[in-house]
């Protein structure tokens, strides 16, 4: 393997291998000095590993990564810093309950706060009991698709009739018009689970049988997600069980995983009573370009 003592014509000193080095703990936040000094101790004389460090700085594509992965970084300490505060409130993180809770609470405490709650309410009471039963449900699923959990539109196919029928939302805090609201039947056969995925919108989800055991973890645990991996860093999650006549508000940009230890059928809403709907999270939106640099 090649040294640093190997030097390269041109502005660095260093060979790739060297310079691949440096860029990279550049990039992850390493001071200049200490790259020096790390340098010094390999063999490379002072001025010529001061001269590598800061050829590396001033190459373009290095400083455009630089202040990219700066930016990056700025966000995940404001975001960790979210999630010190969230979990500095008194006793434990936690899922809050309500047997009562007006609509103005409940956006002003917990949706415009981007925060899960559960309440209780008598929505299912507007439902045909006996099409809603798990029987019915999985034979109107068919016996090879019943076998598998799945979340499926209930306005977009004539079999969902006997379902959408008489199918109201929760007044007050969904959209007045139960098609408005885009309303999907989530099944869940016995032993069912679910990975953790993200909440794209704003999701109200009302249980109609059986229970599910939730895992929510904060938005701004997004970067303890994607490391999840990494040993000793894990995501905070809460747990929440969610029963029949029971609705939970899954905040946008939150992760959720479940299971259905004996299987269960609920129903989501995904238009609100508020002048705009619901909000999207689009993670697959197209980065937009930085202003261009002044001509010559």
């Amino acid at each position: 393997m090649k040294t640093p003592r190997d030097v390269q014509a041109g502005p660095s000193p260093l060979t790739p291998e060297w310079r691949r080095w440096l860029v990279e703990n550049l990039l992850r936040g390493t001071l200049p000095r200490e790259l020096v000094a790390a340098l010094e101790k390999a063999g490379v004389g002072a001025e010529d590993a001061r001269r590598a460090v800061e050829a590396e700085q001033t190459e373009p594509f290095v400083a455009g990564a630089l202040r990219a992965v700066g930016m990056q970084r700025k966000l995940e300490g404001l975001l960790d810093v979210y999630s010190e505060l969230f979990q500095q409130t008194e006793g434990p993180p936690r899922v809050e309950r309500h047997e009562a809770l007006t609509p103005a609470v409940f956006f002003e405490r917990y949706y415009f706060e981007n925060l899960p709650v559960v309440l209780r309410h008598d929505w299912s009471a507007s439902l045909e009991q006996e099409a809603w039963t798990p029987a019915r449900v999985a034979a109107l699923l068919g016996e090879r698709a019943a076998k598998y959990a799945c979340c499926v539109p209930l306005f977009d196919e004539p079999r969902w009739e006997p379902l959408v029928r008489g199918l109201a939302s929760p007044r007050g805090y969904a959209a007045e018009e139960a098609r408005a609201c885009e309303p999907r039947l989530w099944w869940d056969p016995p032993a069912a689970e679910a990975p953790l995925r993200a909440a794209r919108r704003n999701v109200l989800l009302a249980q109609v049988h059986g229970v599910r055991r939730l895992q929510l973890v904060p938005a701004f645990e997004l970067r303890r997600v994607a490391a999840s991996d990494e040993p000793g860093d894990a995501p905070l999650s809460l747990d929440v069980l969610l029963s029949p006549g029971e609705l939970l508000l899954l905040p946008v940009g939150w992760w959720y995983g479940f299971t259905a230890p004996d299987g269960g059928v609920a129903v989501s809403f995904e238009a609100f009573a508020l002048p705009e709907p619901n909000v999207t999270w689009d993670v697959d939106a197209e980065p937009q370009p930085s202003p261009l640099p002044p001509r010559d």
